[in-house]
């Protein structure tokens, strides 16, 4: 069966993830976890894959369960001479959502190799 769908990318931080999904599962959306890690934060990061007609009703889901935080981290900055470690206040969390419009998902059901 075809259906034209979005596809959705939604990367979250790891604290808002498990809600996220609960979220997806009490309105029955489908999608695919996969872990990840944040090259500034050295967080862990949870990306869900969407395919969906249900664009507006995910949005709303992802706005409800993912929060942004601060978050202190060390880094180095050159003060002209060396570098020098500097803490930064850096701000994590919401979610990061990328919409593929038209996309076709194609479930396929059926067994392997010619059954």
């Amino acid at each position: 069966m075809l259906m034209d769908m979005n596809l959705m990318l939604i990367i979250v931080q790891e604290n808002d993830a498990e809600s996220l999904a609960s979220a997806f599962k009490r309105s029955q959306i489908q999608a695919t976890r996969i872990d990840a890690k944040g090259l500034v934060s050295s967080r862990k990061l949870n990306v869900f894959l969407v395919g969906t007609e249900r664009t507006d009703e995910v949005l709303q889901l992802v706005s409800s369960n993912c929060k942004e935080r601060a978050m202190e981290i060390e880094d180095q900055e050159y003060n002209g001479h060396m570098f020098v470690d500097v803490q930064k206040t850096i701000v994590i969390g919401g979610a990061t959502i990328f919409i593929l419009g038209e996309a076709r998902l194609m479930k396929v059901k059926g067994g392997c190799c010619g059954d």
